[in-house]
Formats: C-alpha cells, structure tokens, sequence
C-alpha cells in the first residue's frame, strides 16, 4: 500500500469496499479471545480498521483504549457515527502518529495484503516502533510472494508468508501463536500470527 494503493483506498474504490463488507462486530468475539487471551494489555491500535468493526468486537473482552488507523475518510466518519466504545483516526501504516512503544498491542486484519513487496518492510517497521509488546497479524497466506487479481485490478493484493516477513525483519520477536479462521469465525479464510517483542 504504497501511494498508488493508498491512492485507491482513498478513493471512490475504498467507499465500495466499506459499503461491501460490513461484518458483524459479535461474529468475531471469540475468535479475538482465543487471538489475545491471557495477554497483559491496555492500549490496543488496529492498522486499516475500516469503520471498525474488530476494536468493537475487542470492547467486549475487556476495558482497552481502543484506537483506529484508516486511510479512507469515509470508513473513518462512518465508523465514528457507529460507535462511541472506540476512536479511529485518518492516517496510514506509513506513517502512525503515536510515539515508540504507545501501544501494548498492535494489529492488522486483512491490510498488510494490500502493501506491495517494496513497502511491506516500512509497514512492518512503523508496527513495530508503536508496539511495546505485542504484534497481531491476520493475514492471507503463502508460501511464497502470489499476486491476486483483485476487482479488476493487479497491484491490490498479494498472499505471502508475513511470519517469515516479520521474523526475518526482527528476530527478537517470538511467535506466541498462530492459526487459522474461516467463515465460521468471522474471517475470510485468514492466518494469524501473535508475535511477542523480545
């Protein structure tokens, strides 16, 4: 999600896509609890939340700061007017505008897919100053770098394998644990990681 994607996440493209998935907040509680249980967190930053749907599924588990990042200023203003548990601010993974180690976890759902190969390393980088210490990625999966025709377009979306992307960056995380969602957990056939800073 270099300029040229965030480009179009700020366009007309990301208001469809907001419009398209709306997803229920509650479908995706328990997947959450079984992602952060037994975690010692209080400040928590989604990078790309869209209007917010998985930090309101989060209000549930616990009493958090709960904080939004969103390129598109439409998910942004749709987001606010749907909930007063959560904050979400326009801005990008790029360039989050909070100071080293501000959140005790930071988060990703379905983004990191839309960053090309030559950004992924500045997105993973700019996650990782605002961690103190934990990093959650759920993400699509492969072995190896697969772009995905994407609603008529060929630089939106790629699978890879962001356990080996994030690890090879900084090799003090440790991987906590990971696994799989599929649509009876609220996801779109995703992978997760939990990464603890060492």
């Amino acid at each position: 999600m270099g300029k040229e994607q965030l480009k179009e996440w700020k366009s007309n493209f990301g208001v469809e896509y907001t419009t398209r998935n709306r997803i229920s907040p509650r479908s995706r509680i328990n997947a959450f609890k079984s992602m952060i249980k037994d975690l010692n967190v209080r400040k928590i930053l989604e990078i790309g939340c869209n209007v917010g749907h998985n930090l309101v599924a989060l209000s549930e588990l616990g009493e958090f700061q709960l904080v939004g990042l969103e390129p598109s200023k439409y998910a942004v203003l749709q987001g606010r007017l749907s909930s007063n548990v959560i904050s979400i601010l326009e801005g990008d993974v790029f360039d989050i505008p909070f100071r080293d180690g501000y959140f005790d976890l930071v988060f990703t759902s379905g983004v990191l897919i839309h960053v090309s190969l030559a950004d992924l390393p500045k997105a993973i980088d700019e996650i990782y100053r605002v961690s103190s210490k934990y990093i959650l990625v759920i993400e699509y999966f492969a072995e190896n770098e697969t772009l995905i025709p994407y609603r008529g377009h060929n630089n939106l979306l790629w699978k890879r394998d962001f356990k080996k992307h994030f690890m090879e960056r900084y090799p003090n995380l440790k991987l906590l644990r990971s696994g799989f969602w599929d649509r009876e957990n609220g996801f779109d056939r995703t992978h997760w990681w939990l990464f603890e800073r060492q």
